[in-house]
Order: structure tokens, then C-alpha cells, then sequence
């Protein structure tokens, strides 16, 4: 007799049949698939990730202040919406120094370079093809880089367009946020409902358990990197317009502040473009920032990132590396930020299944 545990275990396995045959016949199709179905979600996902950075602030003043839901709400998005008004007024100018210099010293970088070739290297005959094929390249590249202007209707229209979802997804997840906050015990409290209307006890306890387990990892992994890329960022502030004097220092440890976020990856990517900006001018002091960041780093990797964050995904650096890879490569920026708790996620419900089958194991 066919129970109805029995339908849904078929059900299942048929499930994950056909994902497996859709990934072996069109991988680029399913991936494909999965990408659309997740841009046309990540307003929710933006929503669910606001909701987690501001409801610590929603509760702090309801329970310190004792003042409504409404009014702790308003003043949570109105403090959190200035400050960021306040930092984006004093990169935006910074970046737009940035690109300028960037845009007057590369031609005048790529002459020299050129005129070091010439002068050094072109009377050896062997390396005269080499010299010809760089001298090329070089110039080819300048070319792009002074035609960037004359992008054409087609590109700048698919670049307005991805600008405008951008920002579209943004406005929808604070509006999402919004009301998922307002509503956050009643939403818990009919899922929950939900939950045991259509399942057993014993598994909804388990959903409710994996929930509890998710926001766990979610709230503690986003505040505390976060907040160990803020503390990074300012010293790499201090220490580049103090210390080593270079220019641009605001836009420079904004860079570092948001690639420190990625794992691994981001201190590698964030220093980068302090060094390559400040060779430009002085490659002394961009050894001087080398070193400085690298000396950072060990500092955040020793000390400041162990004391906020302790190990709070428990991951080791294989699944960490992989994770961030397969989150990048699928879902871009978003993916890259959430890989690494998703992957603890599933790393736990892994363990407490394998636990689980090798109790029942024993217990036979």
C-alpha cells in the first residue's frame, strides 16, 4: 500500500530526477533559469537582508525609549537613510577626483612607458616585435579609454536600464522591509501555523528549528562583517590620509571597506587600486601603501575579525573559496555577499542529516 510519506518521498526523488536531467541536457538553460528566477526574487532577498540590519535598531529604541512600532520604525530608516546620505556626499566627489586624475595620468603613464621601452630595449633586434606588439597594445588601449564617451545608444541604454532595476530592487526591498518589520510578529506567528496545519509536529519543530538556525548564521555573519569591513575601512582612512599622505584617501578606503566584505577574495581586490592609483604618481608611496595594507590585513585577520565575528560560520577556507566562486559566477554581487552563510546553512543541515541516518543505523 502506497502511504502518503511514500508519495512524497517519489515526488521528491522525481524532483531532483529531472533537475539532474535539465543540468546534464542545458546546463547554461537551467543556470540561466535559476539566474532569471533569482533576479525576479531579489527584491525579497534585499527586503529580508534590510529587515535583518535594522531590526536590532527597531528594537533597541522600542525597548529603551518604549515608543510604537510606527515611530521606531520611521526613525530607524531616517537615521540609517541620512547617514548614508551623509557618506555618499563625501565619496561621490571624492570618486569623481578620482576617475578625472585616473583619465589625465594614464596617457601621460603609457608615454612613458612607452619611451622607457624605446629608449632601453628597442636596440636588442630580438625584442623589437615584442616592443612593436606592447607599443600596439598600449595605444589601442589608450584609444578605448578616450572613446569611452562615444559608447553607443544601444550600450548606454542597457547600462541606464541596469542602473534603473538596480535601484528599482533597492526601493522595493526597503519598502519590503518596511512592512515585514511592522508585521514581524504576525508574519513569524502564521507561518508557524502554516507550518503545523500541513505538516506533522515533528517536522514543522524541525522547520522552526532550521528558521531559528538560519537567522542565527544570516544576522550574526552580515552585522559582524559588516561592521569589521567599517572598522578597517576607517583605519585604512587614518593611515591613508595621515600616515602616508596620498590622495583621494576617502574614495581609496571606501574601496577597501566594501571588498574587505568578500572573503578571501575582497583584501586581495580592495588593495588593488590604492596601489595601482597612488603608482601612478609615486610608486614610493605605493609601496608605502602595500605595506600598510597588507599590515592591516593581518591586524583584521588576527585580532579585529576574530573578536567581532568569533567563528560564526564554522566553515573551513575550501568551502568558503568554493562558496563565494558559485555564488559569484550564478548571482553577481548579491551572491558573493550571501554564498558564504548560505553555505554554512547547508553545511549544518548536511551534518544533522548524516548525524541523524547514522543514529538510525546504530539504533538497528
Amino acid at each position: 500500500m502506497i502511504s502518503k510519506e511514500n508519495i512524497k518521498y517519489y515526488v521528491f526523488i522525481a524532483f531532483i530526477t529531472i533537475l539532474i536531467y535539465k543540468f546534464i541536457d542545458s546546463p547554461e538553460n537551467l543556470l540561466s533559469n535559476i539566474k532569471g528566477l533569482f533576479m525576479i526574487l531579489s527584491p525579497f532577498f534585499i527586503g529580508i537582508l534590510f529587515s535583518l540590519l535594522i531590526d536590532p535598531l527597531m528594537v533597541f529604541l522600542e525597548k529603551k525609549f518604549n515608543i510604537k512600532r510606527i515611530l521606531s520604525l520611521l526613525i530607524s530608516y531616517i537615521g540609517i537613510l541620512s547617514l548614508v546620505s551623509i557618506c555618499a556626499n563625501m565619496i561621490i566627489p571624492s570618486l569623481i577626483n578620482t576617475l578625472s586624475t585616473l583619465l589625465k595620468e594614464i596617457p601621460y603613464c603609457i608615454n612613458t612607458l612607452e619611451t622607457v621601452l624605446t629608449k632601453h630595449i628597442s636596440n636588442l633586434d630580438l625584442l623589437k616585435l615584442l616592443i612593436y606588439k606592447i607599443e600596439d597594445g598600449l595605444n589601442i588601449l589608450l584609444k578605448e579609454l578616450n572613446n569611452l564617451s562615444s559608447k553607443t545608444s544601444t550600450d548606454i541604454l542597457n547600462y541606464i536600464l541596469s542602473i534603473t532595476s538596480l535601484f528599482f530592487n533597492i526601493l522595493m526591498g526597503l519598502i519590503l522591509s518596511f512592512y515585514i518589520l511592522y508585521d514581524k510578529e504576525k508574519i513569524i506567528l502564521g507561518c508557524k501555523n502554516l507550518l503545523y496545519a500541513i505538516t506533522t509536529t515533528r517536522k514543522a519543530n524541525s522547520f522552526i528549528e532550521f528558521f531559528k538556525t538560519s537567522n542565527y548564521i544570516f544576522y550574526h555573519y552580515i552585522v559582524g562583517r559588516i561592521l569589521d569591513s567599517l572598522i578597517i575601512g576607517i583605519l585604512a582612512f587614518l593611515g591613508f590620509k595621515f600616515l602616508i599622505k596620498i590622495d583621494n584617501a576617502i574614495f581609496l578606503s571606501f574601496i577597501v571597506f566594501l571588498t574587505n566584505i568578500i572573503p578571501y577574495f575582497g583584501p586581495f581586490i580592495g588593495a588593488i587600486l590604492p596601489i595601482s592609483m597612488t603608482f601612478l604618481y609615486s610608486p614610493l608611496k605605493a609601496l608605502w601603501v602595500f605595506v600598510f595594507i597588507f599590515i592591516l590585513q593581518q591586524i583584521d585577520g588576527n585580532i579585529i575579525g576574530p573578536k567581532i565575528m568569533g567563528d560564526q560560520v564554522g566553515l573551513s577556507p575550501l568551502w568558503v573559496i568554493s562558496a563565494v566562486l558559485i555564488g559569484g559566477s550564478l548571482f553577481g554581487v548579491l551572491g558573493v555577499f550571501l554564498s558564504v552563510p548560505f553555505a554554512a546553512l547547508i553545511k549544518i543541515c548536511l551534518g544533522k542529516y548524516i548525524n541523524n541516518q547514522i543514529n538510525i543505523k546504530d539504533s538497528k
